[in-house]
């Protein structure tokens, strides 16, 4: 969601992501917790990120993006005064992705931070991988594919490779 001004910032000091606990199991994953995706950013846009995880993944998958928009602003409005509207917004759903169909990677029992580092070391540093399951911080998660993305992109820079410039697939919206 983007908004034109930090209401949150008042409230975490600072800091670039806080969460919230639901008051009910049934709401248990729903938007449980945002990310200041432009902490170092004093003027606008600003734009706050949150997850739907766990059984309130069904919330997700029977709501239309402006029913989900309209469930967590409910809730900033809980949490914070004087929450604006969003000058935009965009909602995900893996679920419904041809691709992906809401896959995510799975640690089996025994399994440390350390199989994250594995999955994520590159290849002779001419292949590098970035995805949820290479990141120990944030696994099995958007945000966690998207900073590993960033990670990977980083490396590739600092080794001197370009990067070939494409056109952006366009993206489907339902609001």
């Amino acid at each position: 969601m983007t908004f034109t001004k930090k209401f949150w910032h008042s409230k975490i000091k600072g800091a670039d992501f806080f969460g919230h606990i639901p008051s009910t199991e049934e709401h248990r994953g729903l938007f449980a917790i945002f990310y200041d995706m432009n902490t170092e950013v004093k003027e606008g846009p600003h734009v706050l990120m949150s997850i739907i995880a766990g059984d309130a993944l069904e919330f997700r998958n029977h709501s239309t993006d402006s029913n989900v928009l309209k469930s967590c602003l409910k809730l900033l409005r809980n949490m914070f005064d004087e929450v604006p509207d969003p000058t935009d917004y965009w909602v995900t759903s893996w679920s419904r992705d041809r691709f992906s169909q809401m896959s995510y990677s799975y640690m089996a029992i025994g399994s440390s931070g350390k199989d994250y580092d594995q999955m994520a070391a590159d290849v002779e540093e001419k292949v590098f991988w970035a995805g949820e399951a290479t990141n120990r911080r944030f696994p099995q998660t958007v945000t966690g594919a998207y900073l590993s993305g960033i990670r990977e992109a980083c490396k590739i820079v600092e080794r001197g490779y370009s990067i070939p410039q494409f056109d952006a697939p366009k993206i489907e919206e339902d609001k």
